[in-house]
């Protein structure tokens, strides 16, 4: 085996843009269902743009942190896109599509002088589309208050993780509960069209009670700051990433983990459900208990986003009887894999798409595609 070494790492990338305009009249000019990012784009047309490579963080379950790419990508550190270009994407995003634009990264990674130049940009384009920013860490509130200066329509993502400090910390995030519920007040305040906020079960120092715990204070956010508020919770699935922290130093962090070749990730996308093919436990979760009280919550947090107004009892009913069915299916799975035969279902039947409502994930669509300009650019 020989290994050529790592050279070519661009410390900038001023000369890279998306260049959607190009991908549609690509798309347009052939089979457009060929070009599709994801399977109902030409529904939902919602657009990603990057805004650097490489990370400043260290979450330890991420195989993009900062650990991870410099001792796999030899990349001591992020390149970030020109401010302007970035901006420039955006306005071209927009000019093709009505849909959800998601700038990829917290524009604060660079320095906050960096994200105002975009800010200044994206003030001057005056946008239609909802527009969703990250946010890694605790926000000031004049920050946000200049995000929605600049975009009319903005929604806000951040996951805290859990609800308990010290797993935050242990996972590589600094704030502390005041600080995530005085950026998720001046969100709101600001204006903020919807905020997502991301918890995670299978980190180290978590047990079921712990999980448990963290639903109930998302249920608590939710009647604090209103139904603009969307909390999720699911496990690190089904992988935890090869290069993070969690996966190189497992002992450390009290994980242990199933699958290190290539060919035990082949074989395990093989198996008959997430439960089986999820390629790690903890010291205070086995594989088990993870999938059991994944479920649990789901359950729990779906009975309080009814109560909260957050979806509709049909909604609500649905997502429970998805659960509920889950349960059981894999129940079905585990008896038939005990006597060695294959389970007659597909994988999809059991996945974790049954934790809530696709709505949920999303943000509101005023219209697809922009005919017009859709036109002007095949003309010219």
């Amino acid at each position: 085996m020989v290994v050529n070494p790592l050279r070519y790492v661009p410390g900038e990338l001023g000369d890279f843009s998306n260049n959607y305009r190009h991908v549609v009249r690509s798309a347009l000019r052939g089979r457009p269902s060929e070009l599709t990012p994801i399977h109902d784009w030409w529904e939902y047309p919602i657009t990603a743009i990057m805004t650097c490579r490489g990370c400043v963080h260290n979450c330890i379950f991420c195989g993009g942190s900062n650990y991870a790419l410099r001792r796999y990508a030899n990349r001591t550190r992020p390149a970030f896109r020109d401010p302007h270009r970035l901006v420039e994407d955006i306005r071209s995003a927009a000019e093709l599509s009505g849909g959800p634009i998601f700038v990829v990264g917290d524009l604060r990674q660079a320095g906050m002088e960096y994200a105002r130049t975009v800010l200044r940009g994206l003030r001057d384009l005056r946008l239609e589309n909802q527009v969703v920013l990250e946010l890694f860490d605790a926000a000031d509130p004049r920050y946000l208050e200049e995000v929605a200066e600049a975009i009319p329509r903005f929604n806000l993502q951040i996951s805290p993780e859990s609800h308990d400090e010290e797993v935050r910390r242990i996972c590589g995030k600094p704030y502390d509960n005041r600080g995530l519920e005085r950026t998720l007040r001046a969100a709101m305040e600001a204006g903020c069209g919807k905020l997502d906020v991301f918890f995670i079960i299978g980190l180290p120092r978590q047990d079921r009670a712990s999980v448990m715990r963290t639903v109930e204070y998302a249920a608590e956010l939710m009647d604090r700051f209103g139904p603009r508020l969307f909390p999720f919770i699911s496990p690190l699935a089904p992988f935890l990433d090869p290069g993070s922290r969690g996966y190189e130093e497992a002992e450390r962090y009290g994980y242990r983990v199933r699958w290190r070749t290539l060919e035990e990730y082949r074989r395990a996308l093989l198996l008959p459900s997430w439960k089986h093919t999820l390629s790690y436990e903890t010291a205070w979760l086995s594989r088990e208990e993870i999938v059991e009280v994944t479920y649990e919550a789901a359950r729990v947090l779906n009975e309080h986003k009814l109560r909260a107004g957050l979806i509709s009892p049909e909604e609500a009913r649905r997502v429970a009887e998805r659960i509920d069915r889950s349960v059981r299916l894999l129940a079905e799975v585990d008896r038939a894999w005990q006597r060695g035969r294959e389970p007659d279902l597909r994988l999809e039947d059991v996945m974790l798409s049954a934790l809530c409502e696709e709505r949920e994930i999303r943000w509101p669509l005023r219209r697809r595609f922009r005919p017009l300009r859709i036109l002007r650019l095949l003309w010219r």
